[in-house]
């Protein structure tokens, strides 16, 4: 623990020095530098990985999947691909803030990744204040960082405290331009009393949901949707904002919904145990576990297995569960039914996983809605978003710049 307002200020205020000499490189020289310390953090994190299984309360399987496939996702390529879509030399010239302080979650150990790259990238020094249930990975980020460029090591540093500490959080936010909170909507809320709403990068409490048409359960498409559709369950456990919760389903007169759930068990859920297994459940989480089925037994059709439990209810009688690879399988009849389940979500929507034949329909629902934010992408992908993907319905790099000042002119 950090826990002394002092410490936390002279960090940041080593951050804003250290942002001069980030921005004296060019974009394509920090690209190269980051891509360098994404593929060391993978390293290192192969290397760390039951360090990692016992911090996140993830199994090892599930680390190496969650580091590879995220760090996967940076290299030189994908960062000046979205360093030339958040500066578009077209439009008006734009400056990376002076510094980004980040509050992130324990749910998600890989979530501090996009944060912090992102705006490394862009030129904005980065404060992070960890989750006291996970420090090993913003610690290996800023080794990697570090062995890198010393431009990056000292453009990142972390601290932690425990939530709540009032002279520690406003030390925190005091010096940053911007401050990027991930959390419950309590934190959100509690981090936005301290700054401006214009400074404010809220990613609160959020659920995700699946959406498979009837050609998804066709012989041809079942097997990809049903693989596709438990990886995105099983990742990181179901902790994550982008965890489907509820898949919905259209019927028809050849598929039930309980048909489609009894494949989901059988052939993804099941053998998704072997090969990313589920970690231990927190006590308190399994007596909601238990509360969640108790209900869904009564109200509907249940199945249950070692590590899942799938419920099968109408639209109407949703309950959301606590995660840890318990789904709801929601029968509808076409896509008006279930946009009409997903717009009460309202803003706490952010991901809707499609099938193949669906997502195009899904994407032109969500962009003509104007209570949902979420962003929609293909069945299986749902839980490995791009470098690039939107986050809470703005781009990733939304809030990181400002338009430039225009130079004087001389007399």
């Amino acid at each position: 623990m950090t826990d002394d307002p002092a410490v936390i200020r002279g960090r940041a205020s080593a951050l804003l020095g250290a942002g001069r000499a980030l921005r004296a490189a060019s974009t394509a020289e920090r690209a190269v530098w980051l891509a360098q310390a994404a593929a060391d953090l993978r390293r290192s994190a192969r290397q760390a990985v039951q360090e990692l299984s016992d911090a996140t309360g993830l199994s090892v399987p599930m680390v190496d999947w969650a580091t590879r496939t995220t760090l996967d996702t940076i290299d030189e390529r994908s960062l000046l691909d979205l360093a030339t879509k958040a500066c578009p030399r077209r439009e008006q010239a734009l400056a990376p803030i002076s510094m980004l302080a980040v509050v992130l979650a324990g749910n998600v150990f890989t979530a501090s990744a996009r944060s912090i790259f992102v705006a490394l990238l862009l030129g904005a020094p980065v404060l992070v204040k960890a989750s006291s249930k996970e420090l090993a990975f913003p610690a290996m980020t800023k080794d990697a960082l570090r062995a890198a460029s010393p431009a990056l090591g000292t453009a990142m540093d972390t601290v932690t405290f425990r939530g709540g500490d009032v002279d520690c959080e406003a030390a925190l936010v005091e010096r940053a331009e911007a401050v990027s909170v991930y959390g419950s909507d309590d934190t959100v809320a509690a981090m936005a009393s301290r700054v401006g709403p214009d400074s404010l990068i809220a990613h609160g409490h959020g659920v995700s949901v699946a959406y498979c048409g009837a050609s998804a359960q066709s012989e041809s498409q079942r097997s990809e949707t049903i693989a596709g559709l438990s990886l995105d369950i099983c990742a990181y456990d179901q902790r994550g904002c982008l965890s489907p919760q509820l898949v919905f389903v259209e019927t028809s007169a050849k598929q039930s919904a309980e048909d489609f759930a009894f494949q989901l068990a059988e052939q993804g859920l099941a053998p998704m145990d072997r090969t990313l297994p589920r970690g231990p459940v927190p006590t308190s989480v399994g007596a909601e576990q238990a509360q969640w089925r108790g209900v869904a037994e009564v109200e509907g059709t249940l199945i249950r297995g070692r590590s899942y439990g799938i419920a099968v209810r109408s639209a109407e009688s949703i309950r959301w569960s606590p995660g840890y690879r318990n789904v709801t399988v929601v029968p509808v009849r076409t896509i008006d039914e279930a946009f009409d389940a997903m717009t009460p979500m309202g803003a706490s929507l952010k991901c809707v996983g499609a099938d193949p034949a669906s997502i195009s329909e899904v994407r032109a629902r969500l962009g003509e809605s104007l209570a949902l934010s979420a962003y929609s992408c293909p069945i299986g992908s749902m839980q490995t978003p791009a470098l690039d993907a939107p986050a809470d319905g703005f781009p990733i790099w939304h809030g990181l710049l400002s338009p430039q000042e225009a130079a004087p002119r001389r007399r």
